[in-house]
């Protein structure tokens, strides 16, 4: 790992574990052991470390979703496994909020550059739904990618009303959207394998 990618991750869980406006280049500088100097040859204000720590700790994010779902028998196997890993990562909802509240700007480029990579994996999850058997052919793939993108959203967005219902977590809500969704554009053969999966995944222990 060279220097630079080792300054953007431990930025990166700086800001998420202390929070976007706790942490300064001070304290960056401080715990990496290197020189303010150092940073600022790099990177030219903290907005711009901000910016690129982040967007390299979702690339990595990506990475490991895609190892940790490469080896699924199928896409519904697949979109389990992803529900799985978000559960592990509750530190992200937090961050995207002081994003949204004290950096708008870089928000906005994230959450776009984050709609264009959902997007191409929604659509490549549909098709391998398709190719295996599981969803139906004849599908309105863009009016199904816009239903459960803003259906989520306005879930994640709401999150905090969750809490005036006992035993809700989001986590339960996404699945119980996403298994319900998917059925709904499942063949029977599909159903039958959500089904099953549902079961294999609500068995595990925690």
């Amino acid at each position: 790992m060279s220097q630079k990618e080792r300054i953007l991750k431990e930025a990166a869980d700086m800001f998420l574990e202390e929070g976007i406006k706790s942490v300064r280049m001070d304290d960056i500088a401080m715990r990496l052991g290197v020189s303010k100097r150092t940073l600022y040859e790099m990177f030219s204000d903290k907005s711009d470390l901000l910016e690129r720590s982040l967007g390299y700790y979702f690339e990595r994010k990506r990475d490991e979703m895609e190892a940790r779902t490469k080896d699924a028998a199928n896409v519904f196997e697949e979109i389990f496994l992803m529900l799985d890993a978000m559960k592990s990562d509750e530190r992200r909802g937090v961050l995207i909020g002081n994003l949204k509240k004290f950096y708008p700007e870089i928000h906005r480029r994230i959450e776009e550059e984050a709609h264009k990579y959902s997007d191409r994996e929604f659509d490549r999850l549909l098709e391998r739904g398709i190719q295996q058997g599981l969803l139906l052919p004849d599908m309105n793939k863009e009016l199904a990618m816009v239903t459960l993108t803003y259906t989520m959203a306005a879930l994640f967005d709401r999150r905090y009303q969750l809490k005036r219902h006992d035993g809700v977590s989001l986590h339960m809500a996404f699945e119980y959207v996403i298994v319900n969704f998917f059925r709904g554009l499942a063949t029977h053969h599909g159903i039958e394998v959500i089904d099953n999966i549902v079961d294999k995944y609500r068995k595990k222990p925690e």
